[in-house]
């Protein structure tokens, strides 16, 4: 899969190797949003030195889970999600609220 130039493979690389060339995959830190997200999906970031790609790839701990657990990581982050959109939501209606006079 393919997103933005970002490939994401649905698999672990457990030999920190590049899928495409071969190279050395080093791994790289991830943005805030990524945390958040790899908390459902434990995601790894990797960039490649050999063909300058970068990688999202799942944790080795993802495959040592049980579908209990894989099931209450992905709906703790859905409801997590939903909460921040609700929280935006009314902070920006508060807003415009306040801004028209009422």
């Amino acid at each position: 899969m393919k997103i933005k130039g970002v490939r994401i493979y649905l698999r672990q690389l457990g030999d920190h190797k590049c899928p495409c060339c071969g190279e050395h995959l080093e791994r790289l830190p991830r943005r805030l949003w990524q945390k958040a997200l790899s908390f459902a999906l434990p995601l790894r970031h990797y960039d490649c030195d050999g063909c300058e790609r970068r990688f999202f790839a799942f944790s080795p701990c993802w495959n040592k889970m049980s579908i209990i657990e894989k099931s209450l990581r992905v709906l703790a982050t859905v409801a997590v999600i939903l909460a921040a959109i609700v929280i935006s939501i009314r902070i920006l209606i508060t807003g415009m609220l306040i801004l028209s006079g009422y």
